[in-house]
Protein backbone atom coordinates (compact mmCIF):
# COMPACT_ATOMS: atom_id res chain seq x y z
CA UNK A 1 0.00 0.00 0.00
CA UNK A 2 1.38 3.81 -1.17
CA UNK A 3 0.98 6.04 1.52
CA UNK A 4 1.32 9.52 0.29
CA UNK A 5 1.68 12.26 3.28
CA UNK A 6 1.85 15.99 2.35
CA UNK A 7 4.03 17.79 5.22
CA UNK A 8 4.14 21.37 3.95
CA UNK A 9 3.29 23.60 1.19
CA UNK A 10 5.57 26.18 -0.47
CA UNK A 11 3.71 28.96 1.04
CA UNK A 12 2.26 28.81 4.43
CA UNK A 13 0.60 31.15 6.91
CA UNK A 14 1.38 35.04 6.03
CA UNK A 15 3.58 34.04 3.38
CA UNK A 16 -0.12 33.03 1.22
CA UNK A 17 0.00 37.42 0.88
CA UNK A 18 2.95 36.67 -1.87
CA UNK A 19 1.29 33.85 -3.97
CA UNK A 20 -1.72 36.46 -3.72
CA UNK A 21 0.25 39.34 -4.97
CA UNK A 22 1.69 37.04 -8.08
CA UNK A 23 -1.63 36.52 -8.52
CA UNK A 24 -3.45 39.97 -8.70
CA UNK A 25 -0.29 40.65 -11.20
CA UNK A 26 -0.89 38.08 -12.96
CA UNK A 27 -4.85 39.01 -13.47
CA UNK A 28 -3.37 42.76 -14.20
CA UNK A 29 -1.20 42.00 -16.77
CA UNK A 30 -3.83 39.68 -19.00
CA UNK A 31 -6.26 42.48 -18.16
CA UNK A 32 -3.90 44.76 -19.58
CA UNK A 33 -3.19 42.58 -22.47
CA UNK A 34 -0.10 42.19 -21.92
CA UNK A 35 0.33 38.23 -22.35
CA UNK A 36 4.16 37.64 -22.03
CA UNK A 37 4.04 38.91 -18.61
CA UNK A 38 0.73 37.75 -17.79
CA UNK A 39 2.07 33.81 -19.12
CA UNK A 40 5.04 34.32 -17.23
CA UNK A 41 3.62 35.53 -13.92
CA UNK A 42 0.17 32.84 -14.24
CA UNK A 43 3.51 30.10 -14.41
CA UNK A 44 5.26 31.85 -11.10
CA UNK A 45 1.99 31.87 -9.66
CA UNK A 46 0.88 27.91 -10.18
CA UNK A 47 4.31 27.16 -8.96
CA UNK A 48 3.76 29.24 -5.53
CA UNK A 49 0.16 27.83 -5.02
CA UNK A 50 0.88 23.89 -6.07
CA UNK A 51 4.75 23.55 -4.97
CA UNK A 52 4.64 21.14 -1.39
CA UNK A 53 6.98 18.47 -0.06
CA UNK A 54 5.99 15.32 1.43
CA UNK A 55 6.82 11.53 2.09
CA UNK A 56 5.89 8.87 0.30
CA UNK A 57 5.63 5.01 2.04
CA UNK A 58 5.34 1.51 1.06
CA UNK A 59 4.12 -0.21 3.46
CA UNK A 60 4.38 -3.55 1.29
CA UNK A 61 8.19 -2.55 0.41
CA UNK A 62 9.56 -0.74 3.68
CA UNK A 63 10.38 2.03 1.61
CA UNK A 64 9.98 5.75 1.86
CA UNK A 65 10.44 8.62 -0.66
CA UNK A 66 10.90 12.18 0.81
CA UNK A 67 9.54 14.57 -2.33
CA UNK A 68 9.36 18.07 -3.64
CA UNK A 69 6.41 18.20 -5.53
CA UNK A 70 6.40 21.18 -8.68
CA UNK A 71 3.49 22.57 -10.06
CA UNK A 72 1.50 19.64 -8.74
CA UNK A 73 2.82 17.58 -10.54
CA UNK A 74 6.21 16.20 -10.27
CA UNK A 75 7.67 14.36 -7.26
CA UNK A 76 11.29 14.44 -6.73
CA UNK A 77 13.19 12.31 -4.38
CA UNK A 78 14.68 8.62 -4.21
CA UNK A 79 13.38 5.75 -2.16
CA UNK A 80 15.13 4.69 1.01
CA UNK A 81 15.07 1.56 2.98
CA UNK A 82 12.72 1.96 6.83
CA UNK A 83 14.70 -0.45 8.57
CA UNK A 84 17.69 1.82 9.43
CA UNK A 85 14.66 3.37 11.73
CA UNK A 86 13.88 2.40 15.17
CA UNK A 87 10.46 3.19 15.32
CA UNK A 88 7.84 5.80 15.18
CA UNK A 89 7.33 8.76 17.38
CA UNK A 90 4.40 11.71 18.22
CA UNK A 91 5.88 14.97 18.37
CA UNK A 92 3.58 18.10 19.72
CA UNK A 93 5.25 21.51 17.73
CA UNK A 94 3.66 24.86 18.07
CA UNK A 95 4.28 27.06 15.34
CA UNK A 96 4.36 30.78 16.27
CA UNK A 97 3.82 33.76 13.56
CA UNK A 98 4.75 37.05 15.07
CA UNK A 99 4.26 40.38 12.30
CA UNK A 100 5.20 44.07 13.66
CA UNK A 101 3.09 46.72 12.22
CA UNK A 102 4.81 49.89 11.11
CA UNK A 103 4.06 51.33 14.54
CA UNK A 104 5.60 48.73 16.66
CA UNK A 105 2.52 46.40 17.84
CA UNK A 106 2.98 42.57 17.58
CA UNK A 107 0.26 40.57 15.66
CA UNK A 108 1.39 36.91 17.15
CA UNK A 109 -0.53 33.64 16.21
CA UNK A 110 0.06 30.49 17.05
CA UNK A 111 -0.78 26.90 15.79
CA UNK A 112 -0.51 23.92 17.67
CA UNK A 113 -0.20 20.33 15.67
CA UNK A 114 1.37 17.16 15.80
CA UNK A 115 4.35 15.90 13.68
CA UNK A 116 4.44 11.89 13.85
CA UNK A 117 8.55 11.04 13.07
CA UNK A 118 10.68 8.08 12.36
CA UNK A 119 13.33 7.41 15.18
CA UNK A 120 17.11 7.31 14.53
CA UNK A 121 19.37 5.07 15.43
CA UNK A 122 20.28 8.44 18.48
CA UNK A 123 16.37 7.32 19.46
CA UNK A 124 15.92 11.03 18.58
CA UNK A 125 13.16 12.02 16.01
CA UNK A 126 15.03 12.13 12.68
CA UNK A 127 12.46 12.65 9.62
CA UNK A 128 8.41 13.86 10.11
CA UNK A 129 6.13 11.37 8.34
CA UNK A 130 2.81 12.84 9.19
CA UNK A 131 1.08 16.01 10.58
CA UNK A 132 -1.91 16.09 12.18
CA UNK A 133 -3.92 19.01 13.50
CA UNK A 134 -5.35 16.86 16.71
CA UNK A 135 -3.71 14.73 19.56
CA UNK A 136 -5.96 12.09 18.94
CA UNK A 137 -5.44 11.84 15.05
CA UNK A 138 -2.44 11.82 15.31
CA UNK A 139 -2.25 8.85 17.88
CA UNK A 140 -4.32 6.65 15.37
CA UNK A 141 -2.35 7.51 12.22
CA UNK A 142 0.89 6.72 14.08
CA UNK A 143 -0.59 3.28 15.43
CA UNK A 144 -1.70 2.49 11.83
CA UNK A 145 1.87 3.22 10.58
CA UNK A 146 3.53 1.20 13.36
CA UNK A 147 1.14 -1.48 12.30
CA UNK A 148 1.74 -1.65 8.50
CA UNK A 149 5.61 -1.10 8.84
CA UNK A 150 5.86 -3.17 11.67
CA UNK A 151 7.90 -0.34 13.87
CA UNK A 152 6.90 -0.11 17.64
CA UNK A 153 6.05 3.01 19.32
CA UNK A 154 8.36 5.38 21.37
CA UNK A 155 7.76 8.52 23.52
CA UNK A 156 9.61 11.39 23.59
Amino acid sequence: MLIDNKISKLLYGPYNFIGLVFALVTINAFANQNWIMGTFFLFVTWFLFTGQSGIDIDTEKNLFRRYNKYFGLFKTGKWESTNRFLGLTLVPMKTVYRMYSRSNRINTSAQKEFHIYFVGKNKRPAIAIKRCKTYDEAQNKMDELAIWLHLPVFSV
